[in-house]
């Protein structure tokens, strides 16, 4: 499969011969339309926006469901502390109330116009790009340590394939520069997101990834190991082996890119998908 960002080629996955790589091609192949409009483009560069930029998204969004709902149904303080982990743990809340389940969506999620769904998901994201990102006044292709390549969620349907008991060994724990691994399918928080959050290990909408999406990421650097020493004491403290493969906490990789080229890469930049078949 080859990819272009910005019409240039800039990368070929070349998968691994396991049922995860090859049901992750079906499931690819079967949703393809190739109109250009298959890759989320807003969001698979999001990595590369400012945080100013990314709380002025968040208030638009809020702003846009709350006239829609016709209810302040989401209140942000006046005076904002946007390093409240509180807030953004609230937020989220309201997106999951907002949003539902991946498989049991909610009626406003239904029957909403497509700017609202956009907007909810834009909740989603903003929300864990400042509770948990790194990038602080300026945006560049040097702070990126991945690429996310995120499938466009405005399709009628955005299918997902459990995986087996036996895939689940297919996890890893390290990171390898220029492997690709599936993306977390589900709507929720994992085990880690609960450490980072500070939430309770019995948090109502904990989500580990046990799923097939056509969502991917790809690794711009290597990691050794990809559990923070602070997240192996919290899984300690609350009796879970990290190392546990189904747990669905790890790493899935399902090929590697052959060459890639992504020095021209912005925050407008655009990529597409070209399937080649045999």
């Amino acid at each position: 499969m080859l990819y272009e960002i910005d019409g240039k080629p800039a990368f070929r996955v070349a998968l691994y011969d396991h049922t995860v790589a090859h049901k992750w091609k079906n499931l690819i192949e079967s949703i393809y339309v190739g109109d250009g409009e298959d890759i989320d483009h807003v969001r698979s560069f999001f990595n590369l926006r400012t945080r100013d930029e990314i709380k002025v998204m968040l208030l638009h969004a809020v702003k846009n469901i709350n006239t829609f709902l016709k209810t302040e149904f989401i209140k942000i303080p006046k005076h904002t502390n946007w390093n409240d982990q509180d807030l953004y743990n609230t937020l989220h809340m309201a997106f999951e109330k907002l949003s539902g389940d991946f498989d049991n969506p909610t009626k406003l999620m239904k029957i909403a116009p497509m700017n609202i769904k956009e907007n909810i998901r834009d909740l989603n994201f903003c929300v864990h790009k400042l509770e948990h990102g790194s990038i602080e006044h300026s945006s560049s292709k040097s702070t990126l340590d991945e690429l996310p390549i995120q499938w466009t969620k405005k399709r009628t349907t955005t299918p997902r394939i459990k995986l087996t008991e036996e895939e689940h060994n297919l996890f890893q724990f390290n990171k390898t520069k220029n492997e690709v691994y599936l993306s977390y399918n589900e709507l929720g928080k994992s085990y880690v997101d609960l450490y980072k959050d500070n939430l309770p290990i019995d948090y109502g909408a904990t989500k580990n990834n046990h799923y097939i999406g056509a969502d991917i990421n790809i690794a711009l650097t290597d990691k050794e190991n990809i559990f923070e020493s602070g997240f192996i004491d919290w899984c300690k403290d609350n009796n879970i082996d990290p190392s546990e493969k189904k747990h669905g906490i790890g790493l899935l990789p399902i090929g590697k890119v052959e060459t890639i080229d992504i020095e021209h890469l912005t925050k407008d930049s655009k990529a597409n998908i070209i399937i080649e078949r045999n």
